[in-house]
């Protein structure tokens, strides 16, 4: 047994102080799902995305829509394969994922903190603070972290240069109330997984092509070595002359003249 919309109205308030926005949405679109429950939540996108362009057209010179809070005012399904349609009235909030408004650069995530929810980008763009070019633009999904137990978030993730509405799913707690949007939203933390990866092949290989230009740049570098200057003989040590003995003086007599007397 599946169900069709025929006719959803939701009030969406902007929780800027001050800020008097809050219209009636209604949303017409052909969704359809298991229960009406899975039908609301992809209702309230929709709403939530309405209310972003009629927000802008009267105070985007302003501010931002912030945290836009929806509520579900009435609603009317088609139960298929049946009769006409029951109309259904809820006066109670939907169930829906938590959403903030960030502004350009400010932190989402932090490198470190528990990974308890995946993020999922319902307006502008986010990016890796320190890899600029791993981007998530609107719909894109990040903080895969979270779809493990017990484990911290990997990488600083800020919001992008017309800043970011971010809304965060916990997968649990998702997978009992609509499982479709639980698996849709696994499948694409997944896919993020493996972008870093190859990101990270790809900077490894870059690496070891500046190593090896280096290494040879290096050996151009690198002089050739002089021979060594030959070591010289070394001379004999001469042998100290031979003293001459000394010549005997030879005694010369001396006759002595004898006076006549």
């Amino acid at each position: 047994m599946s169900y069709r919309l025929k006719e959803a109205v939701f009030k969406v308030r902007c929780r800027e102080p001050g800020c008097p926005f809050f219209p009636e949405i209604v949303v017409k679109e052909n969704i359809m799902g298991a229960t009406e429950a899975d039908i609301d939540s992809e209702a309230v996108k929709i709403a939530r995305n309405m209310a972003y362009i009629k927000h802008d057209a009267l105070y985007g010179r302003t501010h931002a829509l912030a945290s836009p809070e929806a509520t579900k005012v009435t609603g009317s399904y088609v139960q298929l394969g049946t009769g006409p349609a029951a109309p259904v009235v809820a006066a109670a909030p939907v169930s829906t994922a938590p959403t903030r408004t960030y502004k350009p650069g400010e932190a989402i995530i932090r490198k470190g903190e528990s990974a308890v929810t995946v993020c999922e980008v319902v307006r502008g763009s986010a990016h890796n603070e320190k890899i600029p070019e791993m981007a998530y633009k609107t719909g894109s999904t990040f903080g895969a972290a979270a779809i493990f137990r017990h484990k911290n978030r990997l990488a600083d993730i800020v919001a992008g240069p017309e800043g970011a509405t971010i809304a965060f799913y916990n997968l649990r707690d998702l997978s009992r109330t609509n499982p479709a949007k639980a698996r849709e939203l696994y499948d694409e933390a997944m896919e993020d997984i493996f972008h870093v990866v190859e990101h990270l092949e790809d900077y490894s290989e870059t690496l070891e092509r500046q190593v090896k230009k280096l290494q040879a740049a290096q050996a151009v570098r690198k002089p050739t070595p002089k021979p060594a200057p030959k070591a010289k003989a070394r001379a004999k040590p001469k042998k100290p002359a031979a003293k001459k003995k000394p010549v005997a003086k030879k005694k010369i007599a001396v006759k002595k003249k004898t006076k006549k007397r």
